[in-house]
């Protein structure tokens, strides 16, 4: 039996609620499902998403295959990533910081956020604007003096 997780449609009708399930990938979408395992509303701002890590990570590690968007809410929310940790046998350690180091991002602001990841693209592009040809401009220190002409003379008598 192929279990995967996956959404199940409650809610009226223009008024979706999904739970997330652990569910035989043969039953259709509302049929009867093994475990539930959370719940996600798109209709509120920001979409509620409230899944039980504990149980999600039991079923990925029997086997359980999640929906791409049941991934995605796995991404938004840190599973994804503790289970590509576990999955990989990387030690309490280095995966406490990787988790860490996601926490971190996920709480820092998006302008900073956008700062730090596209600094590199910004050095490039003023690279690329100073290969351009400019007018040289001289430093007000370094002024050429006027030469005068032979008839001309600037003292007075």
């Amino acid at each position: 039996m192929a279990v995967k997780i996956r959404l199940l449609r409650i809610g009226r009708k223009k008024r979706p609620f999904y739970r997330v399930v652990a569910i035989d990938s043969r039953t259709r979408r509302d049929g009867r499902y093994l475990e539930k395992l959370g719940y996600y509303d798109p209709l509120t701002k920001p979409a509620t998403v409230k899944l039980e890590k504990e149980k999600i990570l039991a079923w990925l590690e029997k086997g359980a295959i999640p929906s791409e968007t049941v991934f995605n809410l796995l991404q938004k929310e840190g599973i994804a990533l503790e289970w590509h940790l576990i999955k990989n046998k990387f030690d309490a350690q280095a995966a406490n910081i990787e988790l860490q180091k996601w926490a971190m991002l996920r709480k820092m602001p998006v302008t900073k956020l956008e700062n730090t990841l596209l600094e590199p693209e910004k050095e490039v592009v003023l690279e690329e604007e100073t290969e351009a040809p400019a007018e040289e401009v001289k430093p007000s220190g370094e002024e050429k003096p006027v030469e005068e002409s032979p008839g001309e003379s600037t003292e007075t008598n």
